[in-house]
């Protein structure tokens, strides 16, 4: 008996083993398969316009210096690193309205190369600390579109925000509101995203977890509250046969005002919600110290600067 459990017990193992191995190459066929199946996916959005394949799929000749001495097969773009370094603008002119999913695609890997550029900028300020690197900007409208978290993995536009100050980027980010920055990322990483922002600017919000959020983080300070306090007092009280009410020849009435400090929100849900034109409630930092939130009222570009915002909105530019 003995001899046969043993016997049953190598068999199952037999077969197990078998049966591992086997999953083992079925699974890295299916994950072969499925990488080309999403790498033709992919590389069939760029087929479907030829303006986009044109561009971003260039024949391999365009980076032939050689062949294409006279830029008759286009002009490729240089690496990041050499246009950060030479103080280029490079800006993505892609409508979302022509293909979203193309746009979206086309647009975070740009962003990822451009950070992974400027990462790499660190090593080389700390080995020449006393050569002068030029600042660098980021800026991203519509950045819930292209935001990207990590989380686990080290990539992320987290990380990259909380090293951004070493390589001297500066990055500059505008988004719809925060529920739309919070629905296109998975779980509760829009927290860790948004706690990168040193500088924060609110203009009016028009969703309650927006605006909520936006209050909390504006804090709490001990405030004046006033309470007045009305008491009527009588001699001689009776009731009245006629009304059933108590009356008195004798009454008086008494008010009172007192003061006292309550910890209460600086700036409330309804402040977020009613900001008109030109009004922001802004959440600043200096690069050194943070500064208390703010209302401010702002002055559009387009509009005479040596005008003050009052006189702005009473002539009415705004």
């Amino acid at each position: 008996m003995v001899k046969t459990i043993n016997l049953v017990l190598l068999s199952s193992v037999v077969l197990s083993s078998a049966f591992v191995f086997a999953t083992e190459q079925m699974g890295d066929t299916l994950f072969l398969n499925g990488k080309k199946y999403f790498t033709s996916v992919f590389l069939s959005l760029f087929d479907d316009n030829p303006m986009v394949k044109r561009t971003f799929c260039p024949p391999k000749e365009c980076y032939d210096s050689t062949l294409n001495a006279q830029g008759k097969y286009g002009r490729p773009l240089p690496p990041f690193a050499d246009l950060i370094e030479a103080g280029k603008v490079c800006a993505l002119n892609f409508p979302l309205s022509l293909n979203p999913g193309l746009a979206k695609a086309i647009g975070v890997m740009m962003k990822l190369d451009f950070q992974r550029a400027v990462l790499n900028r660190i090593p080389k300020i700390e080995a020449y600390p006393e050569q002068h690197f030029r600042q660098v900007f980021f800026i991203c409208d519509e950045y819930q579109h292209f935001a990207t978290v990590g989380e686990n993995d080290p990539s992320g536009d987290e990380k990259f925000f909380a090293l951004s100050r070493q390589p001297k980027c500066i990055p500059i980010v505008a988004t719809q509101s925060i529920s739309s920055l919070r629905s296109t990322l998975p779980g509760e990483s829009w927290r860790t995203l948004f706690q990168t922002f040193r500088t924060k600017i609110f203009l009016a919000l028009s969703d309650d977890f927006s605006a909520k959020i936006a209050s909390e983080l504006c804090g709490k300070e001990d405030q004046w509250k006033v309470n007045y306090n009305i008491s009527e007092s009588g001699h001689d009280a009776r009731v009245s046969l006629w009304t059933g009410n108590a009356i008195a020849h004798k009454a008086n009435v008494t008010t009172s005002k007192s003061y006292n400090t309550q910890s209460d929100v600086r700036f409330d849900f309804k402040t977020f919600t009613e900001l008109k034109n030109a009004q922001s409630v802004t959440l600043a930092y200096d690069g050194l110290n943070p500064l208390p939130p703010t209302f401010m009222y702002l002055k559009p570009y387009f509009n005479n600067v040596n005008k003050s915002y009052f006189r702005q909105l009473a002539d009415g530019d705004l």
